[in-house]
């Protein structure tokens, strides 16, 4: 049976740090049903510089490796050009002087009669939704790293059939949005209401910016087979792409189809040779063109100094000296206007060497300062490598201005980190939201189940509630239980084995974003109220008092992400900003020795009264920013940072000061790390 495939591509949401683009091509025109679909779905993070270079590049060569021999094996096809890819990116590694290309989030797949192949890297996901069933197809491909530092090293292959919808994600969707909800997304009319519907329920979740590719199959009609065997086809090549800032240069979705599993198609050939002669045609009337050309330049010059000099002869001869001359001169000029560009440029890049030695000879007692310099040092080197001229040694020094900047602010880059916990072992599809500590016992929690972590071990999952959708938890050390609230703004407690819905005198809590603990009360994060509500447990009536808000004063908190309590209250903002409030009132508050590059996703913020130091995670860029609490001033002091690579995005952090450990928390793993 021949499968007819409509795709469409379309990107969700607002992020100024990632490149992402969408690609497909193929060569049904030249190979029939032997060419086949390839499809990249490709994002990569923090490397703003070659992102663009990645991309092409992983296309290009996947391109060209898999229709290289189209007679081959489908699978041998694949991995070749996988292998291309893999060892093309090794190199491209090795050019760089950190060997850091960016976390790359990236699909690549094929479609080959009615096979799918595919393989993945990073946070990029691939589902098969059929008969409203989600599977997770993509699931552990890229779980053990090789010796050889591919970054594509399994491939996973199966058969599709009429019906199915194939979904491709730069991230991980099953963070915003459950396995039910995704499939009722599914229109088997339309892909592009599909990914519409999509769109609309992770839109208000998801922070960062997904790019999908959505794929559906149907049976061909035989009107349409039959018009397909009349109508020559044409490659079919689409490109998708957003940078940084940048608005995007095509439409948000593109569409296109094509059939698969085709047989039968006779003719084909010959309509490609009619093609073919046609093109010929039209080189030979561009040629005959040129020739006629050559032929009068050829006999205007033998006229003209056939029979002497007249004076008709002369002017045309001057007119021609003249015509010479101005061609000349405005060839002089234009070499010399791209000379005098290229000595500019020279310049410049002196300069930016320059900057970056007195940055870093700054630094150490003036970081302001320097932090002004470097930014200017990046500003014209990128100025450089935009012109087209000294690409390779404006790379070179925006490399160089990211390892000072690294070198002032500290930063200790875990590039392998150790796994400590393998959460799928106990749960495939986990997608862990954050830690819990309570009386020495650490937990572990997603939106529905909680796992205990004894050793290095993680205990079997408890339900939580059935009904309910967990955004965030705390220890309440005050009852030895663990507190959850919920997306409805119910509260729940486990303790003693045992999880019971809590209760207020008001009847309802308020909702939130976040809550923490502190003696006998909880605190709810509320950005809507711009309050903090603080509720106290009574241990006789076995519920919570009234809410009291905490803030006595009015304060902004429409965009506060996390609280943090050490006898003080401390607000993270997604902007990246710290509040700092004693006893309902906002603190005079400082933060020295900033950090060179600002907080992008800002999403927890940690301490406790036992530790000195205050962590805040940056989730998306993969690091950890420790502060040191000022007893004297209150202020803190920037210390350094903690950069984990591709590791995808992070969700919370557990800091053991007595083994001088931190703990690092994925969707699926848990990541040990020691504190300098």
């Amino acid at each position: 049976m021949a499968l007819k495939a409509n795709y469409e591509f379309l990107f969700v949401g607002r992020d100024d740090n990632s490149f992402l683009e969408n690609y497909s091509y193929d060569l049904f025109q030249e190979h029939g049903d032997k060419s086949g679909q390839i499809f990249i779905n490709l994002e990569v993070q923090n490397n703003q510089v070659d992102a663009e270079e990645i991309g092409k590049i992983i296309f290009e060569t996947m391109q060209a490796k898999f229709f290289e021999n189209v007679d081959r094996d489908p699978y041998e096809r694949f991995e070749v050009a996988l292998r291309g890819v893999n060892d093309t990116l090794i190199e491209l590694k090795k050019q760089k002087f950190s060997g850091y290309i960016g976390n790359l989030n990236i699909i690549i797949s094929a479609i080959l009669g009615d096979v799918l192949y595919l393989t993945q890297a990073g946070d990029a996901e691939a589902y098969l939704i059929r008969k409203r069933y989600v599977s997770v197809v993509s699931e552990g491909l890229s779980d053990e790293a090789t010796e050889s530092g591919d970054i594509f090293s399994s491939i996973a292959s199966g058969k599709i059939e009429a019906g199915d919808l194939v979904l491709f994600s730069t991230t991980r969707l099953l963070r915003y949005i459950s396995k039910t909800d995704l499939a009722k997304c599914v229109n088997k009319r339309s892909v592009m209401e599909s990914l519409n519907e999509m769109r609309e329920v992770i839109s208000t979740e998801i922070l960062g910016r997904v790019g999908l590719t959505g794929i559906m199959f149907e049976a061909a009609t035989s009107e349409e087979l039959q018009e397909l065997k009349e109508q020559p086809d044409t490659a079919n090549r689409s490109l998708l792409e957003g940078y940084a800032s940048e608005t995007v240069k095509e439409k948000e979705s593109l569409t296109g189809k094509f059939f698969t599993a085709l047989k039968g198609l006779g003719g084909k050939a010959k309509n490609m040779q009619k093609e073919r002669m046609g093109e010929n045609k039209i080189m030979a009337s561009v040629g005959d063109g040129f020739s006629s050309v050559s032929r009068r330049v050829k006999s205007f010059g033998e006229g003209l100094f056939s029979s002497g000099f007249g004076k008709d002869k002369i002017l045309a001869i001057l007119i021609l000296v003249i015509v010479v001359l101005m061609v000349g001169i405005w060839v002089a000029k234009d070499n010399l206007a791209t000379r005098s560009e290229i000595e500019k440029l020279d310049k410049v890049l002196l300069t930016v060497q320059d900057k970056i030695t007195e940055a870093e000879t700054k630094g150490s007692f003036d970081k302001e300062n320097a932090k002004t310099i470097l930014d200017q040092a990046y500003t014209d080197a990128l100025s450089v490598l935009n012109s087209g001229y000294y690409r390779e040694k404006a790379k070179l020094y925006l490399v160089q201005i990211e390892t000072s900047r690294d070198k002032l602010d500290n930063v200790q880059r875990i590039e392998q980190p150790k796994v400590y916990l393998d959460l799928t072992k106990v749960r495939s599809d986990i997608s862990a939201l954050g830690f819990v500590d309570i009386v020495g016992k650490l937990f572990i929690f997603e939106y529905n189940a909680l796992y205990q972590v004894v050793l290095n071990q993680v205990q079997p999952p408890l339900t939580i509630d059935e009904k309910e959708t967990v955004i965030a938890a705390t220890g309440f050390a005050d009852r030895s239980s663990i507190v959850f609230m919920t997306k409805s703004g119910k509260l729940i407690e486990y303790k003693d084995g045992l999880m019971k819905l809590m209760s207020t005198d008001d009847g309802v809590f308020h909702k939130g974003v976040a809550i923490t603990s502190w003696g006998n009360r909880v605190y709810i994060l509320d950005p809507a109220s711009n309050q903090i509500w603080r509720y106290s447990y009574k241990g006789l009536n076995e519920k919570f008092g009234p809410a009291e808000g905490y803030l006595t004063e009015t304060t902004d908190l429409s965009k506060a992400q996390g609280i943090t309590i050490d006898s003080n209250v401390y607000v993270l903002s997604s902007n990246g900003d710290i509040s700092k409030y004693y006893a309902g009132k906002k603190a005079k508050f400082y933060i020295n020795n900033a950090p060179f590059n600002s907080l992008k996703d800002p999403k927890v913020i940690y301490t406790n009264e036992k530790l000195n130091e205050i962590y805040v995670m940056d989730a998306k860029e993969g690091r950890v920013l420790v502060y040191l609490k000022e007893t004297t001033t209150g202020n803190l002091n920037y210390q350094t940072q903690y950069l984990f690579s591709n590791v995808g995005e992070l969700r919370d952090m557990y800091v053991d000061a007595d083994a001088k450990k931190m703990y690092i928390l994925t969707a699926n793993k848990v990541l040990e790390s020691d504190l300098k």
